[in-house]
């Protein structure tokens, strides 16, 4: 950070602010499992592309076990944290006269108060400034931009850093004129000999040389280990990791997700999608019992379920029934007494026996249960409630349309807003006042936002392991993870499935189902892990993918919320960065939501009362469908930051499984073959029913 004016460089300091009440232990289990998921994709894209990478390069020590090597987190080592009080303190304390480019340095801010800078430097009148320019390594570190290296030392086997010149001069200055870092030289300024902008990671730099001295050791390369010069203001000197997801009041979602609750996960499943599902009866399970002489255990359970039925009933907690149940239940099915119940979909029986290894945020089974929950609790309850939090955007209340209590203007505007829709293939849009974001953010990066940064020299491209970094420990020894918790408005969009089906039809996906089995049941039936990185979806052009549905479908939501995400920025004057989108892929559905902290102004209810047909007719006009950048931007794949891209913060997916041309037709993904034939969009008229 730094003051207006570009005065005064600082970092931040964690300052512990914990939540006076706490936070429901839903949210809470929900972010440690989302930080665990999160960890352990990290490590695992890490070593695939840097097998020999050592665990320290991967993750900082609160996010690994250090004894089993396995990812683990512990809730103690970590606090939830409100960023409304952030410390800060000034650094680096390396500072350059802009008259002469001498150097000086502090150790620390009380050295600093204690020496000061002169007023005169080499004779004359000083003018200081603080070097805005750092060394930043992917192991995580920062470190002031001096000429001073680390170097090992082989009596000590440590590392220890040389602060002189060969000719024992420890003043330098910084010849910083020329337009790029690569030739900028620290010049001595007793002999006038000049090095380069060169500087060791010390840890990286330790770890490698004992490794390296152990028998048949490798040996590194000094591009491991040099740290890079780089702006303080650019992204690259700090990416933060963070995630969100919509709050809900039950802990169903989250404890449906446990390894033990596959069987009622499976029940779900067929009750939101209406799937047949079979299970074993009463009936049968007391005779399976009773034929080997276990009646008493049958008995035992029933007595559990009256209980357990009885707590429910008057609101009390029956957590601890319904486990005891489960577990005798699981029993009897792992010892073979009585067959598990069936659902009449294999195939989504083996995905839900798998999904432990699928990225969280795109895991469809989560994200489908999370979906009916939303529905049941902001959508349905919010229409029926006495305070109208989800309005129909086709059937508006007073505050959206004021015309409301006029029959005929009603009529008009319901059949104006329903063509427009069903030109967008749009089957339900709802406004939602209040839905609660939760967003998080755990720890951070350097150099590159993702756990594989390639480092390029002599005509070849290096990978090198970038570590994943928790904030630094506050005074009570925690790590803090900043939680923010938003109640602002939202738009629930829900696709028409009709269309959709017609769209992938048309498009010649491989992989459709039969026409009486319904998309959601498809698209959990044929997902195949996206990855936490979404790696097969970029860096990877023309490699001859087959056009299968979940990627299309993700593709399709993913490029309507943000075709949507620009029409509301413009209509309503939101940022396009302050609003984020959170997708329902199985379902057809996405959200876009205001993001924030300060208070909700309405900017959506005010902008569908005053520009909604605008709004509507903005997301298929083929101006906007455009893209300043031209042929360019269609032939690459048809997204950049001239037309739909967001900034990667607000972006679900970082921008990738996106394009226009899903939208408006266009050239195939650049992950299929070069010769692929063009996407029909799903807004072109000959889709229409």
């Amino acid at each position: 950070m730094t003051w207006e004016g570009g005065k005064g460089i600082c970092k931040a300091v964690p300052i512990p602010r914990e939540f006076p009440n706490g936070l429901p232990a839903n949210v809470t289990q929900t972010i440690f499992e989302g930080i665990k998921e999160f960890a352990q994709s990290w490590r695992q894209r890490a070593l695939d592309a840097c097998p020999d990478a050592p665990e320290e390069f991967i993750l900082d020590d609160p996010f690994y076990d250090h004894r089993t090597g396995d990812v683990t987190i512990d809730p103690t080592r970590f606090a939830m944290n409100q960023p409304t009080v952030v410390g800060y303190v000034p650094y680096p304390l390396l500072y350059q006269c802009g008259v002469c480019q001498s150097l000086r340095e502090f150790k620390s801010v009380a050295d600093q108060a204690k020496r000061g800078l002169p007023q005169k430097c080499n004779g004359h009148d000083a003018r200081w400034s603080q070097v805005d320019v750092v060394y930043a390594h992917w192991y995580g570190t920062v470190e002031p931009l001096n000429p001073f290296n680390y170097t090992f030392d082989d009596k000590t086997q440590d590392v220890k850093l040389i602060q002189n010149c060969t000719c024992g001069w420890t003043q330098f200055k910084l010849k910083n004129k020329p337009p790029v870092f690569s030739e900028w030289r620290f010049q001595c300024e007793e002999c006038e000999t000049t090095r380069d902008l060169k500087k060791a990671e010390p840890n990286v730099l330790r770890k490698l040389r004992l490794d390296q001295e152990k028998p048949g050791g490798r040996k590194f390369e000094w591009i491991e280990v040099d740290m890079l010069p780089v702006s303080y203001r650019a992204s690259s000197a700090f990416y933060p990791q963070r995630a969100s997801f919509i709050e809900l009041r039950e802990a169903t979602v989250v404890e449906l997700m446990a390894p033990g609750r596959r069987e009622d996960l499976l029940k779900r499943l067929a009750e939101i999608h209406s799937i047949p599902y079979r299970e074993p009866s009463d009936l049968e399970i007391e005779a399976a019992l009773a034929a080997v002489g276990r009646s008493a255990e049958w008995d035992d359970f029933v007595t559990y379920r009256n209980w357990y039925l009885k707590r429910v009933a008057q609101g009390q907690d029956a957590s601890g029934l319904k486990s005891d149940m489960d577990k005798m239940r699981e029993s009897w099915f792992a010892e073979g007494l009585i067959a598990r119940g069936e659902l009449s979909s294999p195939a989504i029986d083996a995905a839900v026996r798998s999904r432990g290894a699928w990225a969280r945020k795109f895991d469809p089974i989560r994200l489908t249960v999370e979906h009916a929950a939303f529905v049941e609790e902001h959508i349905n309850a919010g229409m029926q409630g006495p305070r109208h939090t989800a309005v129909d955007v086709v059937n508006p209340d007073l505050p959206l349309f004021e015309n409301a209590g006029i029959a005929a203007d009603l009529e008009k505007y319901k059949r104006g807003v329903q063509k427009v829709l069903q030109c967008t293939g749009i089957g339900k849009m709802v406004l939602v006042r209040g839905l609660p974001i939760c967003e998080y953010s755990f720890g951070f990066s350097r150099v590159s936002a993702t756990p594989v940064y390639h480092r390029e020299t002599q005509n070849r491209k290096v990978a090198m392991p970038v570590r994943l970094v928790a904030f630094d420990e506050m005074k009570n020894h925690q790590r803090p993870i900043y939680v923010t918790q938003q109640k602002n408005e939202a738009l629930y969009i829900k696709l028409e499935e009709g269309r959709v089906r017609r769209w992938l039809k048309r498009n010649g996906i491989t992989d459709m189902p039969p026409d009486e089995v319904g998309l959601s049941q498809a698209y959990l039936e044929r997902y195949q892990d996206f990855g936490q990185f979404l790696d097969d979806y970029k860096d990877k052009e023309r490699q001859g993918m087959p056009r299968n549905l979940a990627p299309f479908i993700y593709m399709l939501l993913h490029s309507l919320s943000h075709q949507l995400i620009h029409s509301l920025a413009d209509a309503s004057g939101l940022d396009r960065d302050g609003i984020g989108e959170y997708i329902f892929p199985a379902d057809l559905a996405f959200t876009i939501y205001r993001k924030g902290m300060t208070p909700d102004l309405g900017n959506i209810s005010a902008m569908w009362r005053n520009h909604a047909m605008e709004f509507l007719r903005r997301s298929i006009d083929q101006r906007t469908l455009r893209c300043g950048s031209g042929s360019l931007c269609d032939s690459r794949g048809g997204a950049c930051p001239a037309c739909i891209m967001v900034g990667e913060v607000s972006c679900a997916a970082s921008n990738l499984l996106l394009s226009r041309s899903v939208l408006k037709g266009g050239p195939a993904p650049e992950w299929e073959l070069r010769d692929s034939a063009d996407i029909v969009g799903y807004f072109e008229r000959e889709l229409d029913a």
